[in-house]
């Protein structure tokens, strides 16, 4: 296929908008991190012309036409170019290996699926994928070499049988009716009728909802089809705003689908609301909503892809994906997003698809997270490991390696640049380990350091931290230290990691027993001489210092805290050891330290 490549054409890209996208994610395949693919000549190219490449599956509706929608608005356009009706485009996302199309073709319906598979044959030596596609294109497409799997369903509200006489969609949602009879009121906002300043007032408004919204969901921002932009393409959206009391409490951004110059329905594309929102207020707003576009006869409204839900049992891949739909919660829950859509009753789910040239579905599906994470997988999986569900305190802003957007590495390459010195550490541990069990000197070495309170030598001060018993005692020092010590390294820079790490390793030790002496040798002499005779070695207490330092930083703290504490008591009862109170004193210090210094730096 010849074609031509480039960014965002804002006549062609419209005009092929305006005719052709009639799909949910039309609107949004325009975006930025989009790129055009154009047909030069789509209707004289092998295959794309006349009938689609197989007959419509069983089960599946035949295409929407405009005519056949008594709510379609006025004509967006008055005539479609030629050019926009003879070639279309399609807009796409290149990915090292592959190329994913940004859902189906801006172009005539039956020819949509030739175009696909034109572009597939434009990049050979790359997968081609398109994501969601409809269940007709899914069937063409499977005729053309193309695999398909259902990923999941859209909620679908025909607004003429929503709205029947007869239907009180209300009835299922007291609290939402409840709220809008205490004075909850949802309107269309009409920039024409405000000045300039009223209208940028309710736009910072809209923004701080936004911004409010995503800062508590504490996750990553999605790239692809998935981006949170209720203010892109903003001339062609309408926005329905729900106030309490002249409070805003959140919006509603309407991307509209097309055909032939006409608005066949609506996208609910963003749904912002404020956490502090009133009970109700999303139920509220949703369905206030859905009712002043009925009674404008708008005839369809959708709000987009529940993942994973509605699956055909008997599709390919379904086991694999209904596992993850009924079990999967970290980082994402397919269920509970199924379950708000599918509380507010829509009339039919329509399955969507992802379609691939690749036939392994592990494959697919990895193209497909790729695609949603432009930043690569890496960020998202540290995100999830080592952050997901924790926020750091507003406080631990001062100290902070690098501001909260820009401290979590992309790629590995910059993990690697940013904890050099923890995985150094972790190399160095285990050479000891590995030397000492194959060389005798060091050995030897290994046991003239361990730390004896009765005998303390400067080798069992400085090494013997660095050694350790056993391989069950360095694989459990080693995995721990490698996960909080890059957390810290990471956050908060390599300087205040290595007084973290000088204060687990070398002091800790002497500073227990030196409270141990304060404690036991007036009035428990025994336990005082047995603490003498203990020996000691390993660097566990320099994790104690990391996570004490990443409690500090962090608003759920308790949840670190409160698990190394036990841990650490245990040790201290199992072992019938005081001189293992080390790691609750290095624990303390490390909170402690980072709590002042977070309160000194906030001060400065």
């Amino acid at each position: 296929m010849r074609d031509s490549t480039g960014p965002f054409d804002p006549t062609h890209d419209l005009d092929a908008f305006r005719q052709f996208g009639d799909r949910t994610s039309s609107l949004a395949t325009l975006g930025s991190q989009f790129e055009s693919r154009r047909p030069i000549n789509l209707a004289a190219a092998p295959g794309l012309t006349g009938a689609p490449a197989s007959s419509t599956p069983p089960g599946a509706s035949t295409p929407r036409d405009a005519s056949d929608s008594p709510g379609a608005s006025a004509s967006l356009l008055s005539s479609a170019s030629a050019e926009a009706a003879l070639v279309g485009l399609v807009r796409v996302l290149e990915l090292p290996g592959a190329i994913v199309a940004a859902s189906e073709p801006l172009a005539p319906a039956p020819r949509r699926a030739a175009v696909l598979a034109a572009l597939a044959a434009s990049a050979p030596g790359k997968r081609c994928l398109a994501m969601p596609v409809g269940r007709t294109l899914a069937h063409e497409l499977r005729g053309q070499g193309f695999s398909a799997w259902q990923v999941g369903s859209e909620p679908v509200f025909r607004l003429g049988e929503y709205f029947a006489p007869g239907q009180d969609p209300y009835a299922r949602h007291r609290v939402a009716m409840a709220l809008g009879k205490r004075g909850a009121e949802v309107r269309e906002l009409d920039l024409g009728r405000l000045s300039q300043g009223e209208a940028a007032e309710v736009r910072a408004e809209m923004a701080e909802v936004a911004a409010l919204w995503l800062a508590d969901k504490a996750c990553l921002p999605l790239g692809f089809l998935a981006r949170v932009e209720p203010f892109a393409q903003q001339e062609d959206k309408r926005y329905f705003l729900l106030r309490v009391r002249g409070q805003l409490q959140g919006f509603v951004a309407a991307a509209p689908f097309c055909r032939d110059g006409n608005v066949l329905g609506y996208y609910f594309q963003d749904m912002p609301r404020r956490p502090d929102a009133r009970s109700g207020a999303g139920e509220l707003l949703l369905l206030e909503s859905l009712r002043l576009l009925a009674q404008e006869g708008v005839a369809e409204v959708r709000l987009g892809m529940a993942p994973l839900a509605q699956l055909d049992p008997k599709g390919p891949g379904a086991g694999l994906l209904g596992l993850l739909y009924r079990r999967w919660t970290w980082g994402y829950n397919f269920r509970s997003v199924a379950e708000f859509k599918g509380k507010f009753a829509p009339t039919s789910w329509e399955p969507l698809y992802l379609v691939s040239t690749c036939p392994r579905l592990s494959t697919a599906l990895a193209d497909a997270l790729r695609a949603h994470f432009p930043d690569g997988l890496l960020r998202p999986f540290i995100h999830l490991v080592a952050g997901s569900g924790l926020t750091l305190r507003a406080e631990s802003a001062p100290v902070l390696a690098a501001p909260p957007g820009g401290l979590t590495p992309r790629t590995l390459g910059e993990l690697l640049r940013r904890t050099w010195l923890t995985c150094a550490l972790v190399a160095l541990f285990v050479g000891l380990h590995a030397g000492r069990l194959a060389w005798p000197p060091l050995d030897a070495l290994f046991r003239a350091s361990g730390y004896v309170p009765g005998n303390v030598t400067w080798q069992g001060v400085l090494l013997g931290p660095l050694f350790h018993n056993h391989w069950f005692h360095l694989t459990g020092d080693q995995l721990s230290f490698l996960l909080f010590g890059a957390v810290i390294e990471v956050l908060l820079g390599r300087k205040a990691y290595v007084l973290l790490l000088a204060a687990g390793l070398w002091l800790s030790n002497p500073l227990t027993q030196g409270v141990c002496w304060a404690l036991l040798s007036w009035w428990a002499p025994q336990a005082w001489a047995a603490t003498l005779a203990e020996v000691d070695y390993g660097s566990s207490n320099a994790v104690f210092a990391m996570a004490g330092a990443l409690a500090a930083l962090l608003v759920q703290g308790r949840s670190v805290l409160i698990p190394f504490a036990l841990y650490g008591l245990f040790i201290c009862f199992a072992r019938h050891s005081w001189l293992a109170l080390h790691h609750l004193l290095t624990l303390g210090l490390g909170y402690a330290g980072l709590r002042w210094w977070m309160l000194r730096a906030g001060k400065g």
